[in-house]
Parts: structure tokens; C-alpha cells; sequence
């Protein structure tokens, strides 16, 4: 081997040893990143405000890059509030400002998958959604909310056994009180092996294309359709 790509294998195996020993700080303990965006959002609400009693996405990156949202979900109102690659300390730290204002009659709630990628253990953004779905019912009780899973991106088999555990107390949860739905993409993102479907994943094997999105939309509309008609008598006008 020549000692320049030796040394070069040394420095990239000095630095992967390096990271592995790094203690990670639990996001609880981190500042919040988003204030632009919340920002941005606050100032697109005051030009344009939003209907009150609408359906809002609340959460990370595959929200906030899903363009046709509201043409998907048709014939509700929609408010896309996804940001960033975001946090559940970010979601639940921010609600007060891109949540709660909006009395949203459904949430569509979909965050947690970059918290344990960043090394939380599953039970903490658990808690957090517990802490934002108290939050949330507290002013607006009546609400309902659709849980959507995280995805087992290919980009991400590393930590597939951790995201299916997140996803298994997140349907958990669903299950212990009335207005709440837990919806697995999984399904129609990926084939049987776990593997990712040809085509509906960007390359960075993380985000859904295009027709990923339309998979979503099709095992997400129905679950929007019933929490939509069991909220109907606590939303007449």
C-alpha cells in the first residue's frame, strides 16, 4: 500500500473510532434549530392566515417536501406545517407557535425518525408526543390525530430494528384513547424484504418521490377520512 493511502485509511478509521466514542447529548438537552422557518411560517400566517379547524401535518422533512399535499388530500383544508429535518423537541417546542393558533380539527402528525437517528432511545421521543398530544387536546380537545409511522428508509437499515420499535409503541399509544390513528407507510413505500420500492424513494434513499408520495396518499387518505367524520359533530359550525 502506499503510505499516503495508508495514511489516508489511518486518519478516516482514526475519525470513525472517534465519532463512536463522541456521548451523544440527548435533544432534550440541545438548543432548537428551526427559528427561521417558524418564523417564515409566522409571517406567511399574517399575510395570509390560515382557516381555523383545518387538517394539519405537524412534523419533519417528508411533510415539509410533500408539494401536493392539498391536492392529495382533498376536499380538506390543509395546513403543511413540516420543517426542517426537525426534531420532536422541535415540533413540541414550537407548537405554541405553528400548532395550537390553529385549532386544527385533524393532525397529521409524522416526527421521531431523526430523533433516533441522532442516537435518543426510542422512549424519548415517545414522551414527547405524549407531552404535544396532552398540549393539543388541553385547548383543543376534541382534535383527532393520525400517527403516521416512521419510514425504514433504505438510508437508514442501520437502525430499521430501533425505528420498527419507535413504530410499534407509537401504534401503542393509538390504541389508548378515542380520535387517535396510527397509519404504516411502510407498506407502501417498501417491498416485503424491507427494501425500499424501485422509484419511490429520492436518491438520497431517505425522502419519497414522487410515487412514494402518491403510495402515501393512498394508505393515509382513508385514516384522514375517518378521523375527519369522527370529529364532525364537535366541528359544526
Amino acid at each position: 500500500m502506499r503510505p499516503s493511502l495508508w495514511f489516508s485509511c489511518l486518519l478516516a478509521l482514526t475519525a470513525l473510532a472517534a465519532d463512536e466514542t463522541k456521548p451523544h447529548i440527548p435533544l432534550a438537552q440541545q438548543p432548537l434549530r428551526m427559528a427561521k422557518d417558524i418564523t417564515a411560517f409566522e409571517a406567511a400566517d399574517k399575510a395570509n392566515p390560515p382557516p381555523q379547524h383545518a387538517l394539519l401535518f405537524s412534523g419533519a422533512s417528508t411533510l415539509r417536501m410533500w408539494k401536493n399535499v392539498g391536492e392529495e388530500m382533498k376536499p380538506y383544508p390543509v395546513i403543511n406545517r413540516g420543517f426542517g429535518g426537525s426534531f420532536t423537541t422541535e415540533v413540541l417546542g414550537y407548537m405554541d407557535r405553528i400548532t395550537l393558533p390553529y385549532h386544527p380539527r385533524v393532525v397529521v402528525f409524522q416526527c421521531g425518525g431523526n430523533d433516533i437517528n441522532s442516537g435518543d432511545p426510542v422512549e424519548a421521543p415517545i414522551a414527547r408526543i405524549r407531552e404535544y398530544l396532552a398540549r393539543l387536546r388541553k385547548e383543543n380537545p376534541d382534535c383527532a390525530v393520525v400517527f403516521v409511522a416512521t419510514t425504514r428508509a433504505p438510508s437508514r437499515k442501520p437502525k430499521w430494528d430501533l425505528l420498527d420499535e419507535y413504530n410499534r409503541q407509537l401504534e401503542k399509544l393509538c390504541r389508548e384513547e378515542k380520535n387517535l390513528y396510527f397509519v404504516d407507510i411502510n407498506l407502501a413505500l417498501n417491498l416485503p424484504n424491507g427494501e425500499g420500492k424501485p422509484g419511490h424513494y429520492l436518491k438520497d434513499n431517505l425522502h419519497p418521490d414522487v410515487d412514494g408520495y402518491k403510495a402515501i396518499a393512498g394508505v393515509l387518505k382513508p385514516a384522514v377520512d375517518a378521523a375527519w367524520k369522527a370529529t364532525e359533530a364537535a366541528y359544526k359550525k
